[in-house]
């Protein structure tokens, strides 16, 4: 088989060889081209996962509701009045068969905790259980709170990384130990870290965590909630969840039904969308950017090939007079044009790859094992690597139709009275 001729490939090194200086900047254009690719391809999948882990396993359906100002009078009901959200609202609104899941959210503000000798200022959040659910965050050790937790106003916390390692520095599973927080004291049933900080109302890490109705308690606020978290079923469009919530909601406080400014909404189908849609941007610029750049690799391929026919007309010349068929020459010139293409753009590859392998390396050592931020990975998918060198490939061999049609069009007569 041609493929398998030893004479063939010695004949096409010797080839290249000939013009050792272009061919060599020329597979330095290639290699950097696809080492760019490579490079930009893998920064922008890894700021997309870094992006969407922030987002962790929040529920694509998720809104969060908070009350505000009524902005019409209704009912004998003066316009501009303020009210607020209660349990008997989250129980209602768990009830609506467009909604999965609901939590009360309550703000509780600094407090000051402190095991044995150590201390230190934190916040402290109340949720009910079903917010673990909404907007999903790692427990390291543990559990979260619980509904049995809720009814019995149980003084358990779940406490953020940064509050583990202030008040536990030996490590360990600090579930069952106590902790005091201002005046009183709290056992510990979970440590929790965060995965997502899209719905974060505190910072996570430096945050305790107690049932929401013990937060009411502590805080004097008897059943009221500060901000409703909900998490719509996922066949339900995002706006017809968030006008059974507020037509319930609405209904109970005497609020008029078309009251958009009562109640502040964020919806989190909306966040989605344009996360996505910006980094679909970010993907088409890379690919357009990289490809540009391997594209003047690709002609620096097509260029020296050019010149190798030019030098080499007597010899194509002198092929074609003793019956070289034109598939021959075409099969020699592309197989030139490939080989330099081929040996440039996986050396390139190898370096992007590992240039990559290092940026993962230093990622999990400062972020992901100090336990300061998600886990992601800034390599490329194997399927992305094996398009890039396809496209590569293909165009190594357009590199070479140019050069191939020239070499064809070389007549034998004109070719050997050429000095």
């Amino acid at each position: 088989m041609r493929f398998f001729d030893i004479d063939r490939w010695n004949e096409i090194w010797q080839t290249i060889a000939r013009n050792r200086k272009r061919s060599i900047m020329t597979a330095l254009g290639v290699f950097w081209g696809i080492f760019m690719l490579i490079v930009m391809l893998g920064a922008g999948t890894g700021l997309g996962r870094l992006f969407r882990s922030q987002l962790g396993d929040l529920s694509v359906n998720t809104l969060l509701l908070q009350p505000s100002q009524t902005g019409i009078p209704y009912k004998g009901m003066p316009k501009n009045r303020y009210w607020r959200m209660d349990n008997d609202d989250v129980e209602l609104v768990r009830k609506l068969p467009e909604v999965m899941y609901a939590s009360a959210v309550y703000w509780g503000g600094e407090i000051h905790a402190s095991h044995e000798e150590r201390k230190g200022d934190y916040q402290i959040m109340g949720y009910s259980p079903d917010y673990q659910k909404i907007n999903p965050q790692k427990l390291l050790y543990g559990r979260f709170v619980n509904e049995v937790d809720m009814v019995q106003r149980r003084k358990v916390c779940v406490i953020g990384t940064q509050v583990w390692k202030d008040l536990f520095p030996g490590g360990g599973d600090p579930s069952g130990r106590t902790v005091k927080v201002n005046n009183s004291y709290f056992t510990v049933v979970g440590v929790i870290r965060k995965q997502s900080s899209a719905m974060s109302f505190s910072d996570l890490e430096r945050t305790v965590i107690v049932p929401v109705s013990l937060a009411q308690q502590l805080y004097g606020g008897g059943t009221q909630i500060h901000m409703l978290a909900v998490a719509g079923d996922e066949r339900t469009p995002s706006k017809k969840v968030e006008k059974a919530c507020r037509e319930t909601i609405y209904a109970r406080h005497i609020i008029a039904p078309d009251d958009e400014k009562a109640m502040w909404c964020m919806a989190t189908a909306e966040l989605f969308e344009k996360v996505h849609g910006l980094f679909f941007g970010i993907a088409l610029l890379t690919w357009v950017v990289g490809l540009g750049t391997l594209l003047a690799g690709i002609v620096g391929v097509s260029n020296i090939m050019l010149v190798l026919v030019k030098e080499r007309t007597q010899e194509i010349g002198i092929r074609r007079a003793l019956g070289a068929k034109p598939t021959v020459i075409i099969s020699q010139i592309l197989s030139e044009s490939f080989v330099l293409t081929f040996i440039a753009g996986v050396l390139g590859l190898t370096a992007a790859v590992g240039v990559l392998s290092v940026a993962d390396q230093i990622f999990y050592q400062a972020v992901t094992v100090a336990q300061t931020g998600p886990e992601v990975t800034w390599q490329i998918s194997f399927g992305m690597g094996i398009l890039a060198l396809t496209i590569l490939v293909a165009g190594s061999l357009l590199a070479g139709v140019i050069p191939a049609t020239r070499a064809l069009k070389i007549k034998a007569v004109d070719a050997i009275r050429e000095e």
